[in-house]
């Protein structure tokens, strides 16, 4: 039995037990989640959803995913994309349900179990969420499984696994700092000072004790998983709305809001943060999408401050797309994995299946900056596509331009269900500080990226 094979049995015991405890759900049938095709239209309000997360706007993200889910029930890709979006904003009982809904759907989704008993755990419910990452253990990285063993309140055992993680070839820094706050919550400080110390500077070594010394009696469940995000527990979670529950029948409670369309984007040009960059002076008229777009108040909310960790300082986080500290952090600190505090690596998921339909993919771009050579441009892609995740689901293309300034090589992204999904995209990029518009593709052929 192969190792996918057993974590879906293990999971759907897992899910089963729980749920026979009092949880929402029930099984359902278990499918890839690459293989469901949907439609377009309810793809958009996903894309619009996690181009608020890009944006750190929570709140946009939960009312987008909820009428994404309402529309598309049985997608599971869709609750996934709303359970992160409820993690980002606080709400650890409503990102449970959801989480657990994806799940039922399909169950070949390790990150979603190991996300799933990270909320669990934030809840007080220890024991639901280490028989999550127990299922889950064989195909998760197993810095992450400790990290998990330590917050759901065993971390002498976190420190056996850490511990060995640690001594193998290669081991990083995270893992490291993950095994020093394990030993730092079993009481063993000596030893979290000495291993700690190995990537943390002596200035900054007796602060990191400190705050752990806060975590190991944390006022709340939550604090200790609010110090490793930057998010705590929201001030009040309703819960997931009952029309979004998962039923045997299929038969939704409501009918699905439409989805209010964004404003066109300005063009603008990208600054010079790679280089040699050269900003393009012709600004190509925006696509016309093939509905009417009205324009609407862009909110911008990040965590709001009340949801915000008090006991420990929270860390200082890139766009909430992603669980994961800056990598220009002081010093390495305790952390997840990067595929699992991603929270817009969904979109890989729903696109392929939006995709799969015997439809035209549309012809808008994203174009991202404008470079005086073609190397530039795949320099310029790896700049981008690390700092906002959401970009990686999409494929990046080059178009050589000639201008009044000479020649230039645009970087764009393409693979857009519709003009309007593109245009959500930029809009959620700028208000998380990038620069873009829409347009039709003029040549573009993907990147190809020079091997290491």
């Amino acid at each position: 039995m192969n190792k996918s094979l057993r974590f879906g049995t293990a999971l759907s015991a897992a899910l089963l037990a729980t749920t026979l405890g009092g949880c929402a759900g029930s099984p359902h049938k278990f499918s890839s989640v690459e293989a469901r095709p949907v439609a377009n239209a309810n793809a958009g309000l996903a894309t619009r959803a996690q181009a608020a997360l890009v944006a750190g706007d929570a709140v946009q993200a939960i009312d987008f995913a909820q009428r994404a889910v309402e529309a598309t029930p049985n997608e599971p890709a869709f609750r996934l994309i709303l359970g992160n979006s409820y993690f980002a904003g606080g709400r650890f009982a409503s990102a449970e349900a959801a989480y657990r809904d994806s799940l039922t759907l399909s169950a070949d989704q390790p990150q979603v179990a190991l996300k799933l008993a990270l909320v669990s755990i934030a809840q007080g419910k220890n024991a639901q969420g280490l028989a999550f990452l127990e299922a889950a253990r064989a195909v998760i990285d197993p810095a992450d499984y400790g990290l998990g063993l330590a917050l759901a309140g065993r971390p002498q055992d976190a420190a056996v696994v850490l511990r060995h993680s640690a001594e193998q070839v290669g081991a990083d820094s995270r893992v490291r700092q993950n095994l020093a706050l394990a030993l730092a919550l079993s009481g063993d400080w000596t030893g979290a000072r000495s291993v700690a110390a190995q990537d943390v500077s002596a200035d900054q070594l007796d602060a990191r004790i400190q705050s752990w010394m806060l975590l190991a009696k944390p006022a709340r469940s939550s604090d200790q998983l609010a110090s490793l995000t930057g998010i705590a527990a929201a001030a009040s979670d309703p819960g997931q709305p009952l029309r979004l529950a998962l039923r045997d029948d299929n038969v939704r409670l409501a009918a699905a809001a439409p989805a209010a369309p964004m404003a066109d984007p300005v063009p603008v040009t990208v600054p010079a943060e790679t280089s040699p960059v050269v900003a393009e002076t012709i600004n190509p008229a925006p696509i016309a999408a093939s509905t009417p777009v009205v324009a609407r108040p862009v909110i911008a909310v990040a965590v709001p401050a009340q949801h915000r960790a008090t006991a420990v300082r929270p860390l200082t986080f890139a766009p909430v797309a992603s669980l994961a500290p800056r990598s220009n952090a002081n010093a390495p600190r305790p952390s997840l994995s990067p595929r699992a505090a991603a929270l817009t690596d969904a979109r890989t998921l729903y696109r392929h299946a939006a995709l799969s339909l015997n439809e035209p993919r549309s012809r808008a771009v994203v174009q991202l900056g404008a470079y005086a050579s073609r190397g530039s441009v795949t320099t310029a892609w790896r700049h981008v596509s690390g700092k906002f995740s959401a970009l990686r689901g999409f494929t990046p293309v080059a178009a050589r331009f000639n201008g009044e300034r000479g020649t230039f090589f645009r970087l764009s992204v393409q693979g857009f269900g519709s003009a309007r999904d593109a245009i959500a995209m930029c809009s959620g990029l700028k208000r998380a500080g990038a620069t873009c518009f829409v347009r039709n593709v003029a040549g573009d052929a993907p990147v190809r990226m020079a091997s290491r």
